[in-house]
């Protein structure tokens, strides 16, 4: 056992405060961060504890209680001037002395309070940032649902060709406003915590069928393919919150067009677990379009992020659609996953958990416009995607004389963004092409954007014509 005064030594080199005392509560040793804490000297020894912790040994009459002193966890302990600070306390007890460590926390406590006070000036932020939002929003959604009814008005009552153009410019900007609006009010309410996810029974073929359809217009009018193929294990009728799930797949669906040009769009859903009542669901939406490098996968789902200013140039959007895509997928118990090659398309892929509705099966309902394939037929891959800008391949004279139809009606009822579009589609599948060829389609381009019809059908007739030699003698 060690010397008294070797025990004194290590107590006066704790940081604690350590009291010594006896059962009347009288203090035999103090050590040096005692004496410095409450602001006395040697004078410490022979006081009581009742005048250091007067409040918590008072709680009974009679003056001192070990009793009360052993319960003793958090309490204010006094110094000689009257001050005093908060301590968490643990009292041993011995035979005839005891122990008391304290520690000064008065800095955890004003930090805690500290704590405390920006939480409520946060919330009271939130709810004012939410506030301001939701009314900033709700006055747009006014001027554009405005917009929007008397161009529908104008459109219904019969214009000429170029005034139309320009009237389904505004109706599409009336859409994408709507749409930034929509994100950034689902956007407040996720950064609040206020999101709910609805559990209601809803027909899953038809939710997809319903996506596809509506982003149909898009995909014919870009010249794209889009095959989906669906697990038929999985059940008709499911339990969870449809018009989120639509949000999703629409987002990466409707992103997919966005960026693709050239070639197809594929939609997988495959049941992945099932316990009882609950399902896994696995999505997968891949595309042919721009793709991403590694580099810029880590920007994607952040918000209000694209994967850079010129996306934003050319595409439009906030950044936050992948943002709040992300979220809700987590909401629903799920994670997503990105695979792709810059300039080679990519394929995202998502899970989320629902559950399966206790109800009959009715016929599945399966859309006209999109082609189900064979779970097991083999679909194209990165590499294919190269094969379409291979001048001469099937791959890309396919492409170009697709592109090449579509372009010729647009020219004749003169929908010249869409025959633009086209122009500039054809330009690339022949960018590696001989240089009359590409040549003939810069032309074709130019002319299109003039939306100058004669010259337009003759520069076409023109490449046209260049296009079926050069195929014709390979």
């Amino acid at each position: 056992m060690l010397p008294r005064e070797d025990i004194h030594n290590f107590a006066d080199a704790s940081l604690e405060i350590i009291l010594k005392f006896d059962d009347h509560g009288n203090v035999l040793y103090a050590n040096a961060s005692a004496k410095g804490e409450l602001g006395y000297g040697e004078e410490l020894t022979g006081i009581s504890l009742d005048k250091l912790l007067p409040a918590e040994l008072h709680l009974q009459e009679g003056g001192f209680s070990l009793e009360a002193a052993l319960q003793m966890t958090e309490g204010m302990m006094y110094r000689k001037n009257g001050t005093c600070f908060p301590v968490q306390m643990a009292v041993k007890q011995g035979s005839g002395q005891n122990l008391l460590f304290a520690n000064n926390i008065a800095q955890r406590v004003e930090t805690e309070r500290k704590l405390v006070r920006m939480k409520e000036e946060m919330e009271e932020t939130l709810k004012v940032r939410n506030e301001f939002v939701a009314n900033v929003t709700h006055e747009l959604r006014t001027p554009v649902n405005g917009i929007r009814g008397h161009v529908t008005n104008l459109l219904e009552n019969g214009v000429s060709g170029e005034v139309k153009g320009t009237l389904d410019i505004i109706i599409r900007c009336c859409d994408n406003m709507s749409a930034i609006i929509n994100n950034i009010l689902d956007f407040s309410k996720l950064e609040a915590g206020k999101f709910v996810i609805e559990e209601k029974e809803f027909n899953f073929y038809k939710m997809v069928n319903h996506t596809v359809e509506t982003n149909i217009p898009a995909i014919n009018g870009k010249g794209l393919r889009i095959m989906v193929n669906i697990d038929k294990t999985i059940p008709e009728y499911l339990i969870g919150d449809e018009l989120r799930l639509t949000q999703i797949l629409n987002n990466f669906l409707s992103n997919a067009v966005k960026f693709t040009s050239v070639g197809y769009i594929n939609i997988e859903v495959t049941k992945t677990v099932q316990f009882d009542d609950e399902i896994e669901l696995f999505f997968v939406v891949s595309d042919t379009g721009i793709g991403i490098s590694p580099e810029e996968k880590d920007k994607l789902f952040k918000s209000f992020s694209q994967v850079d200013a010129s996306i934003t140039r050319k595409y439009g959007g906030t950044g936050l659609g992948l943002a709040i895509t992300k979220q809700l997928i987590e909401l629903m118990q799920g994670s997503v996953h990105l695979d792709s090659e810059k300039g080679k398309g990519s394929s995202f892929s998502f899970s989320v958990r629902l559950h399966v509705a206790q109800k009959e099966k009715e016929e599945n309902l399966v859309s006209e416009h999109f082609e189900f394939i064979n779970q097991n037929q083999e679909m194209p891959g990165y590499d294919n995607v190269e094969k379409f800008f291979q001048f001469g391949t099937p791959e890309n004279v396919q492409e170009i004389q697709g592109k090449m139809e579509k372009l010729i009606l647009c020219m004749e009822v003169e929908a010249w963004d869409k025959a633009e579009n086209f122009a500039h589609n054809i330009k690339e599948l022949l960018e590696q092409a001989p240089k009359d060829l590409k040549r003939a389609a810069f032309r074709l381009e130019m002319n299109v954007r003039k939306a100058d019809h004669d010259k337009s059908v003759e520069q076409y007739e023109s490449l046209k014509a260049v296009f079926e030699e050069a195929i014709g003698g390979m």
